[in-house]
């Protein structure tokens, strides 16, 4: 019975984009260059994981009631309220407590319950990069005459069209709760200088807003929008082809499921998602007498578009659009509540 308790809902998808710069490097005076890492030989452009928490968080935001999610102060420290900051209970928070004596504070510290991944380009630079050339003239500027040149500001954006592959993994049983140490057996009687502890996870909310909160999250993904660059390189970057399962064992295999084939063409490695898919129906729940696992997808992404739905077929996959798979998730945590999720 404790094996089919919910315990993490696990999403991996693929992303086309534009010609964008999604997330910059450190670059130059008159660069604007793309986080990027080197891997056999060639560059592959990256959106780094801090990237991808802020564009998730700006997308809950926007559904959220301002007491709902705090923002951080001036020292990046956010509010740390659990049962009141949506925020700041799924993806963590970090604060130090004041004290009346120097040294005598204490950190307060959460772990996000929602672990999310870079988002890695899987084609090469070399193959899909260009620099584009700006020039910016301040407000207000007066130009001498003959000085035109001199009065622009010349800056060189990087920008790619790439495929990225992102994924996140909530560990379910931590939203809404946080861990705390309960004595099993007191020193006294242990015989021992401090007693024998143990951990718990203690409720700050029900489940009816455990199951909100996460379902914010999965809205999040098919819409985040707040990403660097916007107001002149806008683009989509929301999942084109995706996996997301509802697991009864907290695992992050099914990350290694989405892999081009890497000869930098845009084909899916469908031996390895036939693997993967094969090694985590161990972890899936069964929902209707199926594995609790969905895909969903959009034509023109993938060149082997239509080996990848062989083999999600044989394996029993419904394929949908990302956002129905999606949404179908969300109808299914909806029902959970005439049950308790833990």
């Amino acid at each position: 019975m404790m094996r089919q308790e919910l315990k993490a809902i696990q999403l991996v998808w693929l992303s086309k984009t534009g010609l964008t710069n999604l997330n910059s490097g450190e670059g130059g005076s008159n660069l604007v260059d793309i986080k990027k890492f080197r891997y056999g030989g060639q560059e592959f452009p990256y959106v780094s994981g801090q990237a991808m928490r802020f564009y998730l968080k700006e997308a809950i935001r926007r559904h959220l009631r301002p007491e709902e999610a705090c923002v951080p102060d001036e020292q990046g420290e956010t509010c740390g309220r659990i049962a009141e900051c949506v925020l700041c209970d799924l993806f963590g928070f970090m604060w130090t407590e004041r004290a009346e004596r120097r040294g005598e504070g204490r950190s307060h510290v959460r772990t996000s319950p929602v672990k999310v991944s870079t988002a890695v380009g899987l084609q090469p630079l070399d193959e899909t990069m260009t620099i584009d050339f700006l020039t910016r003239r301040p407000r207000g500027t007066v130009i001498e005459a003959g000085e035109e040149e001199e009065a622009r500001s010349i800056v060189n954006v990087e920008l790619s069209v790439n495929i990225y592959k992102a994924g996140i993994c909530i560990d379910v049983m931590r939203v809404g709760r946080e861990e705390e140490l309960i004595d099993l057996v007191g020193a006294e009687q242990a015989r021992r200088r401090f007693p024998i502890r143990g951990v718990q996870l203690r409720d700050y909310v029900d489940d009816y807003e455990r199951v909100r909160r996460i379902t914010l999250l999965l809205d999040a993904i098919k819409d985040f929008s707040d990403y660097s660059k916007q107001a002149r390189l806008l683009t989509d970057f929301t999942p084109d082809f995706l996996l997301i399962a509802l697991q009864k064992n907290y695992s992050h295999r099914l990350q290694k499921a989405l892999e081009l084939q890497g000869d930098g063409t845009a084909r899916l490695n469908v031996e390895l998602l036939r693997q993967i898919i094969a090694e985590v129906g161990e972890d899936l729940l069964v929902i209707d007498n199926r594995p609790a696992i969905w895909a969903g997808m959009v034509e023109g992404i993938l060149e082997n578009a239509e080996e990848v739905r062989q083999a999600l077929e044989e394996a029993d996959v419904p394929i949908l659009l990302p956002r129905e798979a999606i949404n179908t998730v969300n109808q299914i945590l909806s029902n959970f509540l005439r049950r308790p999720l833990r």
